[in-house]
C-alpha cells in the first residue's frame, strides 16, 4: 500500500485518492468517533493536495504523509471543537450570572416594595421606633431619648414590630 509518486496530476491523483480514501476515513472515524467528521477531515486533506500538487514535495511515501496530516487534522478539529465548547460554557455562565443578577434584583425590588407597604401597616408609634432602628440605624436609648419613652417601651415597639413583619412577610 505505500505508493510513491513524483508529481501529482489528475491520473496519479486519482490513484492515490482511490487507495488510500477508505482507510483514511475509517482512521479518522476511529479517533473522532463520527463517519461525517471523518469523512470531511479526508476531504479536506485530498483537496489541500490537490491544490498543492504543481508546487507539493512529498519525500515520505504518500500514505505516512496522508496519516500524519490525518493526525493533524484530527488535533485541529479537538482543538476547535475544545475552544468552541470552553467558549459556549464561558458564554452560558456569564448568561446565567446575568439572568441571575437581573432576578435578583427583581426579587429584591419586590421584596422592599411589600417590605414597605407591611411596614405601613404597623401602628404609628411603632412604625416609628421600627424605622428610627432599621432604616436610620438608632440605637434603642438614642430612639427613648429622642421620643420621650422608657428603653422598655422601644424595646416593647420594636419587638411587637418585628414579630409583625415575620409574621406577615414571605419565608
Amino acid at each position: 500500500m505505500n505508493y510513491k509518486v513524483k508529481r501529482l496530476d489528475k491520473y496519479s491523483f486519482k490513484e492515490v485518492f482511490d487507495l488510500y480514501w477508505k482507510p483514511l476515513v475509517a482512521f479518522c472515524q476511529h479517533h473522532t468517533d463520527n463517519e461525517e467528521i471523518a469523512m470531511d477531515i479526508v476531504q479536506d486533506i485530498f483537496c489541500s493536495l490537490w491544490r498543492r500538487k504543481d508546487y507539493l514535495k512529498i519525500e515520505t511515501s504518500f500514505e505516512y504523509y496522508l496519516f500524519r496530516a490525518a493526525r493533524i487534522k484530527i488535533s485541529d478539529y479537538f482543538r476547535k471543537k475544545y475552544k468552541q465548547l470552553n467558549h459556549e460554557n464561558q458564554f452560558a455562565e456569564s448568561y446565567c450570572e446575568a439572568a441571575n443578577v437581573t432576578e435578583e434584583f427583581i426579587e429584591s425590588k419586590d421584596l422592599n416594595s411589600y417590605l414597605e407597604s407591611t411596614i405601613q401597616k404597623l401602628p404609628e408609634r411603632c412604625r416609628q421606633v421600627y424605622q428610627m432602628s432599621r432604616g436610620e440605624g438608632f440605637t434603642i436609648p438614642q430612639i427613648a431619648s429622642l421620643l420621650s419613652l422608657s428603653e422598655k417601651t422601644v424595646e416593647a415597639h420594636l419587638t411587637k414590630a418585628l414579630r409583625f413583619l415575620r409574621s406577615n412577610l414571605p419565608a
